[in-house]
Parts: structure tokens; C-alpha cells; sequence
């Protein structure tokens, strides 16, 4: 027998269960307390996009000729930034939004002219789970912001899947 009443044992109860759920709720969301979430502006030329990105520290993709991290961003995200006869979207009726030809990486730097574009891509070697030995294709980028931290020039990987299983953001970024 407990002096206390039983309505008021429930109402408390409940109420440490409902404010306990909307603080791990929080912790547990991307962009809460700990930021990991962050707008990335990428600039190429005279074009800019600004993403929302993951701040990733699980991501050690680097650059194999300077050793500086790169980007992992959806390949269509990216398509603002360059000229309609390089954008990475649908051809020849390929249902968007990924496209086919970004999983061929070798098979797509290869198919590009020769020209000044053609030297801002390169192939990335990289590893993942699942994946013993992949490529993806990269392109140079002038200046990448992450938050309000100037990068400067950076690779940005464009991957032929989505980087995020909600859509909440749309590229990965690797903790410097």
C-alpha cells in the first residue's frame, strides 16, 4: 500500500514517457544538437548549387593525387552546374532521376570530348561494404562552402544512387 495516488503515478509516468521520447527523438535526428547536417555550396565557374549535406565522419574517400577529402553527391544534384550536353539526367529515354551510364564510370569519362571540361572529371578507386573495388567518376570543383567553412577547390564523387534513404540530404561530406 503506497500513500500516493494511483492517478497521480500514472499521469507521471506517462509524462516522463512522452518527454523522454521527444528527447531521444531529437538526439537521434540528423541536424539536432550535434549539426550533423549543413548546407554545402558548390561553385563551378560561374554556377553555384547549394545542397543539403551529411556530415559524414564514416566517409574517408580522399583524393589518391592530394590526399584532400571528397565529396559524395548525387550525381542529378549536380546537373545546374554543368552545360546541357554534359548533365548526368536522363538520355535516350532512361527513366530518371538516377542515370545508368553513372554506373559505367570508366565508360562515361571515356565518352566525353576532348575539351577543358574533360579535365575536371577523373575516376576515384573506392571501397565500401558490399564493394570490394569500385570507381566513381569525379569532377573538380572551384570552391565548396561547407556551413560557413571555405573548402576551397575540392572533388566532388557523383554517385549513380541516392546518398540518403529519406531524400534529407543529397551529398556526404567527409569531416576534415
Amino acid at each position: 500500500y503506497s500513500p500516493l495516488d494511483l492517478k497521480l503515478v500514472l499521469l507521471s509516468a506517462a509524462g516522463c514517457y512522452g518527454l523522454l521520447t521527444l528527447v531521444f527523438r531529437g538526439i537521434g535526428r540528423h541536424g539536432g544538437p550535434s549539426g550533423e547536417l549543413t548546407r554545402v555550396r558548390l561553385t563551378l565557374g560561374e554556377r553555384q548549387v547549394e545542397l543539403t549535406g551529411l556530415v559524414d565522419t564514416g566517409n574517408t574517400l580522399t583524393d589518391p593525387a592530394t590526399g584532400r577529402p571528397v565529396l559524395v553527391a548525387e550525381a542529378d544534384s549536380l546537373e545546374e552546374l554543368l552545360p546541357p550536353g554534359l548533365r548526368p539526367g536522363p538520355r535516350q529515354g532512361k527513366p530518371p532521376p538516377y542515370p545508368t551510364e553513372l554506373r559505367d564510370p570508366a565508360g562515361a569519362l571515356e565518352r566525353l570530348e576532348d575539351g577543358p571540361w574533360r579535365l575536371r572529371f577523373r575516376l576515384l578507386p573506392y571501397r565500401a561494404v558490399g564493394v570490394e573495388r569500385g570507381l566513381l567518376l569525379a569532377l573538380r570543383m572551384d570552391r565548396v562552402q561547407v556551413g560557413e567553412e571555405d573548402r576551397g577547390p575540392m572533388l566532388a564523387a557523383l554517385s549513380p544512387t541516392p546518398v540518403s534513404d529519406g531524400g534529407a540530404y543529397r551529398v556526404l561530406v567527409g569531416a576534415e
